[in-house]
């Protein structure tokens, strides 16, 4: 079952390894924005046909729209990632005296009392936020990216990764409490 566990993890934070690399891109954007406007220059390409997120061209704004966008999928994409490799914001203070046995406890009573219906609220609520913006063709007002539908559909899709590694978390730790085994979980608190 742990090998299993340890696969399931894996695919569920893959999208975070690939987002991570957006990093690159996002300098890129920051820095040919700044270059643009300190130029005086609003219009930095242009192919006349639309496509799906830049429309007919690229402009100033589509690149303050772009580094938007890609910041939330580092950030939302990226959270899988660090919770998967419990690299994630937490309380370690009070962790720290904690015996392992009753920090699987407590990660255990907080996935399935906070992190789980915080997941699915999101994910109810962001499917019908991303369906009302492609309904609605909602995009930019000011000659950024159009499109909007497909960055807000990544909120439901991040939210339902990090339930599903929220249900991976659950079932290893109660495994480890059943067995009495804490190896596989990390320690965070680094005593």
């Amino acid at each position: 079952m742990s090998e299993l566990s340890r696969k399931a993890g894996e695919v569920l934070a893959f999208p975070g390894k690939i987002v991570g690399w957006l990093v690159l891109p996002l300098i890129l954007s920051v820095c040919a924005g700044v270059l643009a406007a300190k130029l005086g220059v609003n219009r930095l390409a242009d192919w006349g046909a639309s496509i799906p997120l830049f429309d007919a061209g690229i402009t100033v704004n589509t690149l303050l729209d772009l580094q938007w966008h890609v910041f939330a999928l580092v950030v939302l994409f990226g959270g899988v990632y660090a919770y998967r490799d419990r690299s994630h914001v937490s309380v370690d203070f009070l962790a720290a005296n904690f015996s392992p046995r009753t920090r699987a406890i407590v990660d255990l009573v907080c996935d399935l009392i906070f992190l789980l219906p915080f997941c699915a609220i999101v994910v109810w609520f962001g499917t019908r936020f991303a369906h009302r913006a492609y309904v609605t063709g909602e995009g930019s007002t000011y000659g950024g990216m159009i499109d909007r539908w497909m960055i807000k559909a990544c909120i439901p899709i991040a939210f339902s990764l990090l339930g599903l590694a929220a249900v991976n978390r659950i079932i290893g730790t109660l495994i480890g409490l059943v067995r009495g085994d804490f190896s596989s979980a990390k320690n965070r608190t680094g005593s």
